[in-house]
């Protein structure tokens, strides 16, 4: 079942359904990172983009850092697939969980950059 198909676009889940949904807790391991490293705030979001199979259709968790995208967490059953701009990385081990992390520490490193630079 993709998160779509559980989740109505209508009626915001909270974070606990998705976080259940997911059933994994490498999600609580990166909110709890970005919120503690980056100090930013989940806002929740329905896409609605059909691409790969819908994969990226349904609710989301938004992660921006001076207005700039950090990371964006699509909970699937079982897993959840994170967007980094620039990456789509599918989260099943720690190991993906270290490469989304790293993403994101590039990510946060380009924004600061560029916030620099204006």
């Amino acid at each position: 079942m993709l998160n779509f198909e559980r989740f109505d676009k209508a009626t915001q889940p909270t974070e606990a359904e998705l976080k259940e949904f997911a059933n994994t807790p490498l999600i609580d391991d990166l909110d709890s990172h970005l919120r503690d490293v980056y100090k930013v705030k989940p806002k929740y979001a329905y896409s609605s983009c059909a691409m790969d199979k819908n994969i990226w259709r349904g609710w989301n968790i938004k992660y921006q850092k001076s207005s700039k995208s950090l990371c964006t967490i699509y909970p699937q059953q079982g897993y959840f697939m994170a967007l980094i701009p620039g990456s789509g990385l599918e989260v099943r081990t720690e190991a993906h969980l270290s490469e989304v992390k790293l993403a994101i520490e590039r990510r946060a490193a380009e924004v600061s950059t560029k916030k620099a630079k204006q």
